[in-house]
């Protein structure tokens, strides 16, 4: 944890109250900020691993900052700190971007426990992020050979078109016509190896191909090589490793 940053984004309009990012121990190291101009470039700058918005009386451009991180940095988690209640309306709007909401005064000792578990929390919220698109992996492993709409796998994830591509990019790494696109290649060159009857055209009609031409540029972009040369490496048992490397990288 010594090698991580907090940013720390103290809007609080009355310094009488005690200071408690200047309290924590030296095992956090912090940023303070004062100025929501300066708020994203200094997350671009600091990179943290965790980022606290202190408050005394938060107003309506206070409560949008943690919004808008959450929204530009879905994986950083956040702690807010508040005088009191923050209203009903505003507490539900924040919820789901924020890992504690702390009311002050309270201790550095309850602090530093909040702060242990970001670490966890992090862990858990990518779990939670993976299982709420497992119904798009779903999706595309059963009907690899069919149609495939985005709309149908935002639906089932229960999300907008737009939420849907965002997660799914951060998450997979790969947009979700290109996470298709892979499956579709990967299980022709399964069907190739396992049947050395199967032709390449066969193959692509298979997993929902309908030009072969692009699918075997697909496949050479994806594999190495052309679909022929595969299959026919395929018929060789002692050819196939000078593809398993290519292949391990789709």
């Amino acid at each position: 944890m010594s090698s991580q940053t907090l940013l720390w984004i103290d809007l609080r309009t009355s310094r009488a109250e005690p200071d408690l990012c200047s309290r924590l121990p030296p095992i956090y190291r912090t940023e303070r900020l004062s100025h929501l101009g300066d708020l994203f470039q200094a997350v671009k700058n600091v990179r943290p691993w965790a980022m606290c918005f202190e408050y005394d009386e938060p107003d309506a451009r206070g409560l949008a900052a943690p919004l808008e991180v959450n929204a530009r940095h879905p994986s950083v988690p956040i702690i807010m700190l508040t005088d009191g209640g923050i209203g009903k309306r505003a507490f539900a709007a924040l919820r789901h971007c924020m890992w504690d909401h702390l009311v002050k005064p309270l201790s550095v000792g309850r602090l530093c426990r909040c702060l242990t578990g970001l670490n966890g929390a992090a862990d858990r919220k990518k779990k939670d992020r993976a299982a709420r698109l497992s119904p798009a992996i779903r999706y595309v492993t059963d009907n690899y050979g069919e149609k495939l709409r985005l709309s149908t796998a935002a639906k089932l994830c229960d999300l907008s078109r737009f939420q849907f591509s965002r997660n799914f990019k951060r998450d997979q790494g790969l947009t979700f016509r290109d996470f298709v696109l892979q499956m579709r290649i990967q299980r022709a060159a399964q069907l190739m190896r396992q049947s050395s009857a199967l032709s390449v055209t066969e193959a692509a009609f298979i997993v929902g191909f309908n030009d072969v031409s692009h699918f075997s540029a697909m496949f050479r972009r994806q594999l190495g090589a052309t679909p022929s040369s595969y299959r026919h490496a395929a018929s060789e048992p002692s050819q196939l490793p000078l593809f398993a490397a290519t292949e391990a990288k789709t």
